[in-house]
C-alpha cells in the first residue's frame, strides 16, 4: 500500500475508512466458465455462491483490477479481445484486440497487474511447455517484451499469474501441480512446492493486498474444487471452504472495497491519497 509519508499510518486509515472487516479482506470477482457464465462476489475471508450477474455472453480466462481498484479488465476466448468487466452487471465493454502476440498463442490464461510499475502483465498458453509473458498496453490491446515462461522442471502447464504489492509474480502450474515464483523480466519459473490438489481446466488465482494473501479458486474437474490461499513458501494450498457443492469453474481478481462517501471526505480532509490496488 502507498499512501502520503509521515502523516498517518496504513493500518489507521484503512481503519477509518473501513473497518476492521475491510482491512481483514478484500472482494472477490470470481467469473464461472462451467455453468451459465455468471459473475460471483463475495469477500475474500468469507467465501460463497453469491452470483451477481448472468448468464454473460462471453467467456474470459484472465482477467485482473487496475492498480486503483477502479476497472476490472480482462481478455475474452476465443476472440482475444481486451475489454473492461462491470462490476454490478457483469456487461463486457470492448476496448480492442490484443496483439502482438508472437507464438501463435490461442489463449489468454492470466492478467495481473503490478502496482510497483502500474504495468499490466498476460500470460499466454499453447501447451505443456509453451506459454509466454507480455506486458498489456491497456489503451490499445497491443501485447510487447514477451518473454517465454520456462519452467526449472519440466513440462508445465501453466494457467494463471499474480503479482504481490512488492511487484512478485506467481504463476500456478496444472502439470505438476505446483506453484512456482515467476521473473516478469526472464520468463523464468522456480518451482515452490506442490499444491496438494489435482488440478485441470480453468483455475484463477490473486492476491488481496490487504493480507498479502495469495488466494485461489482451484478446479479439479467434474464440477468439484475449492477456495484456498496459498502457502508462499511451501506452494500449499490450504482449503478456505470446498466450492463443489457450487458446481463451478472459475476465474477470478480481488478487489479492495470502496469507501463510503464520509470516508472519502474524510481522505480530503486528511490531503491523503491512497493508492491502492485490490
Amino acid at each position: 500500500m502507498r499512501s502520503t509519508a509521515g502523516i498517518i499510518s496504513v493500518a489507521c486509515l484503512a481503519l477509518i475508512m473501513y473497518g476492521t472487516a475491510a482491512v481483514n479482506a478484500g472482494t472477490v470477482y470470481a467469473f464461472d466458465l462451467r455453468g451459465d457464465n455468471e459473475l460471483l462476489s463475495f469477500p475474500a475471508n468469507a467465501p460463497a455462491d453469491n452470483v451477481i450477474a448472468g448468464p454473460l455472453a462471453y467467456d474470459t480466462f484472465a482477467m485482473d483490477f487496475d492498480s486503483l481498484a477502479t476497472t476490472l479488465y480482462a481478455v475474452t476466448y476465443p476472440d482475444l479481445v481486451l475489454g473492461t468487466i462491470d462490476t454490478v452487471s457483469g456487461a463486457f465493454t470492448t476496448i480492442a484486440p490484443v496483439t502482438g502476440l508472437v507464438g501463435g498463442e490461442t489463449n489468454v490464461m492470466g492478467l495481473s497487474m503490478d502496482a510497483t510499475t502500474e504495468t499490466m502483465y498476460m500470460g499466454t498458453v499453447v501447451g505443456a511447455d509453451v506459454a509466454y509473458l507480455y506486458q498489456l498496453n491497456l489503451a490499445t490491446g497491443v501485447a510487447s517484451g514477451a518473454v517465454p515462461i520456462v519452467g526449472n522442471v519440466g513440462g508445465e502447464l501453466f494457467i494463471d499469474i499474480a503479482m504481490s504489492a512488492n511487484g512478485q509474480m506467481y504463476t500456478h502450474d496444472i502439470a505438476t501441480d505446483a506453484l512456482y515464483t515467476l521473473d516478469k523480466t526472464t520468463g523464468a519459473a522456480t518451482q515452490l512446492g506442490l499444491t496438494g490438489y489435482t488440478a485441470n481446466y480453468a483455475q484463477g488465482m490473486d492476491f488481496d493486498y490487504e493480507t498479502d494473501t495469495l488466494y485461489a479458486t482451484l478446479y479439479t474437474g467434474g464440477g468439484t474444487g475449492a477456495f484456498v490461499w496459498f502457502d508462499l513458501n511451501t506452494g500449499a494450498a490450504n482449503q478456505i471452504v470446498s466450492t463443489t457443492p457450487w458446481d463451478k469453474e472459475m476465474e477470478m481478481a480481488v478487489g479492495f472495497p470502496i469507501p463510503e462517501p464520509a470516508s472519502l471526505s474524510l481522505l480530503a480532509l486528511g490531503g491523503l491519497v491512497l493508492l491502492r490496488r485490490r
